[in-house]
């Protein structure tokens, strides 16, 4: 019998997540542009770098969900990779923002060696501190809970940094008199900070280090192959539903990042208030989070999801059709985004839900293997989105600095809002068919489970 949650599990749990934003948002917001500015990489080389560290960061979320499903350190399945894995991780994580050798191409080699076992480490222990929703409880109240809290600390992180990191890294360039190792620096400062952020975290599970991973009583431990884990995905359509909208959710996310400054230097004149339009947005996520479990618990997880997306895919369609002032478009989408902060604060307990259903399926629980598979929609959504991006700018044929013609202003309002209104919405239907897991149909499934577990050995 599992101990009961003890507050702190519960409300610390996205703590870990806290430190990875810290950190991971140097990659998001900086890594190409120390590619070509700093690190002094030929635009022929990055663009090499930047396709093949893509394939490699797609490829590692699989391979880390094995290496966890896999894996069972004494200090706990799961819990064990808040330990070991993060120092791992950043260690690769400075090299990637390193410059050694002489020649371009040294340098380079020694990045996507940065890149690559920096993010096969983070995907095993982001995809283990994401099992532990699953693992440390049965009940569906807290996993909502411990779901929303990870969000407001996801949205605390990337705040923390924007607010801070961005300035910092030019800070530290100056003060060691070289650009290039306020980024190695600060690489290394967000990489303790997530180490000790897990680390925490490790120390308040104490208690709990071997929950989710018990044999059943009488029989040995479970080990299934890469095949059955796999097939796991196959039969679990509630999952399949789950990826495909998150997949949806995601590029749409991107595809209004990427073309933000777009739309504010062309369509409304305001590239000024580009930065003050993302720390909104930030903030619109942190709001959302913070009331993601109440309306969860008393909505149900699918029906919140739908319905916050829809408000997403609302406001953007709001601003595709309407001419817009600067101040209408920031206010409309800061109001719009709540409705991508709530999913992203349910998906956690929302693939918890679906590693019962695999287990009620097929008998096995695949929990490392399929918790792992939350980080696929988002790095395939990053693929995907440089392909959409570069197609709307071309279809006008864009170059930097032309004039704000009727078609290119059309072209830019069609990309970051009708594009991605359209993706959100043929995720939503196909959430709505595969997606069938409710509050009762959850916990019919758990008593099922329970007493087959409990049933005489043959």
């Amino acid at each position: 019998m599992n101990k009961p949650l003890k507050k702190s599990a519960i409300n610390l749990y996205g703590l870990p997540s806290f430190g990875f934003q810290t950190m991971v948002n140097i990659e998001v917001m900086f890594f190409a542009a120390f590619l070509t500015d700093f690190a002094k990489i030929p635009l022929a080389l990055v663009s090499t770098i930047l396709l093949a560290t893509s394939i490699a960061d797609i490829l590692a979320v699989p391979t880390a969900g094995v290496i966890l499903e896999k894996s069972n350190m004494k200090w706990g399945k799961y819990r064990s990779w808040l330990l070991v894995g993060p120092p791992i991780a950043a260690l690769f994580y400075i090299l990637q923002f390193s410059q050694i050798g002489g020649a371009a191409e040294i340098s380079a080699i020694i990045i996507f060696i940065g890149f690559v076992v920096s993010h096969l480490v983070w995907n095993t222990f982001y995809a283990a501190h994401i099992s532990m929703n699953n693992a440390l409880t049965t009940v569906r109240e807290e996993r909502i809970s411990m779901a929303s809290n990870r969000g407001m600390f996801n949205a605390a992180g990337a705040l923390v940094f924007s607010y801070f990191g961005v300035k910092a890294i030019a800070a530290i360039g100056a003060g060691v008199g070289s650009p290039v190792l306020g980024y190695t620096i600060m690489a290394a400062i967000t990489g303790g900070i997530m180490i000790a952020c897990n680390l925490i975290y490790y120390v308040i599970t104490k208690d709990y280090a071997q929950n989710g991973s018990e044999a059943q009583a009488g029989k040995p431990a479970e080990k299934m192959s890469v095949g059955e884990m796999l097939k796991q995905i196959v039969v679990n359509p509630p999952l399949i539903g789950l990826m495909l909208v998150e997949l949806g959710r995601y590029l749409g996310r991107f595809i209004i990042f990427g073309m933000a400054f777009y739309y504010f230097k062309y369509v409304i004149n305001d590239l000024p208030g580009l930065a003050l339009f993302m720390t909104g947005l930030t903030i619109s996520s942190f709001f959302a989070a913070m009331i993601a479990a109440p309306i969860a618990k008393r909505l149900g997880e699918k029906t919140t999801y739908m319905l916050a997306l829809s408000l997403l895919v609302i406001g953007l369609l709001l601003v595709w059709f309407m001419p817009l002032e600067a101040t209408a478009f920031k206010i409309i989408m800061f109001v719009a985004y709540i409705g991508y902060g709530l999913p992203d604060s349910l998906g956690v307990a929302m693939y918890s839900a679906t590693v019962d259903y695999g287990e009620w399926k097929t008998g096995k629980n695949a929990r490392g293997f399929i918790m792992s598979l939350i980080s696929f929609p988002i790095k395939i959504s990053v693929f995907v989105r440089s392909v959409i991006i570069a197609a709307v700018l071309g279809s006008v044929g864009y170059v930097a600095d032309m004039a704000a013609t009727p078609e290119l202003v059309q072209a830019i309002k069609n990309g970051i809002a009708l594009y991605p209104a359209i993706i959100m919405v043929i995720g939503l239907v196909l959430m709505f068919g595969l997606y069938t897991l409710t509050p009762k149909r959850m916990a019919e499934m758990s008593k099922e489970v329970a007493e087959r577990k409990q049933a005489p050995l043959e």
